[in-house]
């Protein structure tokens, strides 16, 4: 069963409205960084798409040799027998097996290892506290997604007869409505887990995390460790009776981006104070540059009544939805072919510079892109990476942070790394400018004590982070890295101090 922590009742209330169903407000003062929320999953299944092993969660085509239905990998043993046994209740033929095996890459699994939630005693109650999460039933039916889950999952699940010896936890028989019901508490809940393989991704529900509203610019941050534990706390200080938001999305994405994520994986419109500005807090993170206007400041934005796009200056100067669109969908394409060739990301952001206000969210990938080529130049001595290079890396940090500080104000994992990546750039790069006999001894401290103070607030902020997570570990590593920079800056006091005697 999955483990909640005490904080969550202590702390939280829960409450319900019409806009935004069931939500949790602040039971008492939180203090930035206040834990409020430690809580196993429910269930951990793969991405549409993935098949993965039920034990370890590992890539895998092979199956369970006994229940033939659940993804096992040839490394483990069995998943669980509870599980297992009620499959092998099932009784199905060979060819029933096949239908769900090739099916096994879609939503049959999902949906299964939901159903047998409600099969056994020890689990009901799990069953019976998602089945109550929010689905947006009635938004989705009719809908592409809709129609996918019952081609996919339900109509598969019907044709070979598991849905008739299935029960749901209140004893009835199982029907389309429940198996989309339990796929739509999916899409709508989930949170996205690290996979066991570097760069993967696994879907992981919580009970009292999926009660959390949204918002674009929220008052608490999550972090999920290796044991698919999540950690839910404060990232500023929140007022008792203060609703208590996450992000559903990335707060890098623009608003149109952010929009529709929302309004077709989870079926609602967001309407924080981000969204409803064109100008996402002045940050223009969805702006084009006029070429009509030979001013500058001259900036088409999308007003969110009429859908249109107009020029802040002289509304007269439009761009049409479908050249938007298009734009944009040809400079992600050329954004995921240039990934890993500095040469390539810097030319397109110049040439993307010509059309695109230069915080816009495609410009940020292209920064971070960009940032993180010049990292791996930087680490590799024998590039010999001149002093532009370093320049390079720390104007683009700051660029980043430049954006981050508006829509990510508090503790921000994000903001936390640039800020480490700028102050190890910078320090970096005075150490070679003093070894170069370009910078005095004087200067360099004086590079290294303003490192240090940047280092330190980006440690302040991923402190907070489980031990068991990369920005954990990362943490333990900065932690070391200030201690030996404190030390460069006593050596340099003394060597200075010295120098005045």
């Amino acid at each position: 069963m999955a483990a909640v922590s005490d904080d969550f009742a202590k702390k939280c209330e829960l409450k319900q409205n019409e806009t935004l169903g069931r939500f949790v407000v602040a039971r008492c003062d939180l203090s930035a960084g206040e834990t409020l929320l430690l809580e196993q999953p429910i269930v951990v299944l793969p991405h549409i798409g993935d098949r993965r092993c039920f034990k370890c969660f590992k890539l895998t085509a092979t199956f369970c040799g006994k229940c033939r239905l659940l993804s096992l990998c040839e490394d483990c043993a069995g998943h669980d027998e509870r599980d297992c046994q009620r499959l092998r209740e099932l009784q199905l033929s060979d060819e029933q097996v096949q239908i769900l095996q090739e099916k096994a890459n879609t939503e049959v699994q999902p949906a299964l290892a939901c159903l047998l939630l409600g099969e056994h005693q020890h689990s009901r109650p799990l069953f019976e506290e998602m089945s109550q999460m929010e689905t947006h039933l009635e938004a989705r039916r009719g809908t592409e997604i809709w129609n996918r889950y019952q081609a996919h999952a339900y109509a598969p699940l019907e044709a070979t007869g598991v849905v008739k010896q299935l029960h749901s936890a209140s004893g009835n028989a199982v029907d389309e409505i429940l198996v989309q019901r339990l796929l739509g508490i999916l899409d709508v809940n989930v949170y996205e887990i690290r996979a066991p393989e570097q760069g993967g991704a696994m879907r992981g529900l919580y009970r009292r995390a999926a009660l959390f509203a949204h918002s674009c610019m929220p008052n608490l941050e999550t972090a999920i460790d290796d044991e698919r534990r999540i950690k839910v706390f404060a990232n500023r200080q929140i007022t008792a009776g203060e609703i208590l938001y996450i992000c559903y999305t990335s707060v890098l994405l623009g608003n149109e981006e952010r929009r529709h994520i929302l309004k077709t994986g989870k079926c609602f419109d967001c309407s924080c104070a981000r969204c409803q500005d064109p100008t996402e807090l002045g940050t223009h993170m969805s702006s084009f540059i006029c070429s009509g206007c030979a001013c500058s400041g001259g900036y088409i934005v999308r007003q969110l009544e009429t859908g249109t796009w107009q020029c802040l200056l002289n509304p007269e100067h439009t761009l049409k939805p479908e050249f938007v669109s298009n734009m944009l969908e040809r400079a992600k394409e050329e954004i995921f072919h240039a990934r890993g060739d500095i040469y390539r990301l810097e030319l397109l952001l110049v040439k993307m510079s010509r059309l695109l206000h230069g915080n816009h969210y495609l410009m940020l990938d292209l920064k971070q892109n960009i940032a993180s080529v010049l990292r791996q130049i930087l680490q590799n001595m024998a590039h010999s990476p001149s002093r532009k290079v370093y320049e390079r890396k720390i104007r683009v940090c700051q660029e980043l942070l430049l954006v981050l500080k508006v829509v990510a104000p508090g503790i921000s994992r994000l903001k936390a790394i640039a800020l480490y990546e700028l102050a190890n750039t910078q320090a970096e790069l005075a150490r070679k400018l003093y070894s170069e006999q370009e910078q005095s001894s004087r200067e360099l401290l004086g590079e290294l004590n303003q490192t240090e103070i940047m280092m330190r607030e980006a440690l302040r902020m991923l402190l907070f982070e489980p031990v068991a997570t990369p920005e954990g570990q990362m943490s333990r590593s900065m932690l070391r890295e200030l201690k030996e920079l404190q030390n460069d800056i006593k050596l340099l006091q003394d060597s200075n101090d010295d120098v005045v005697n």
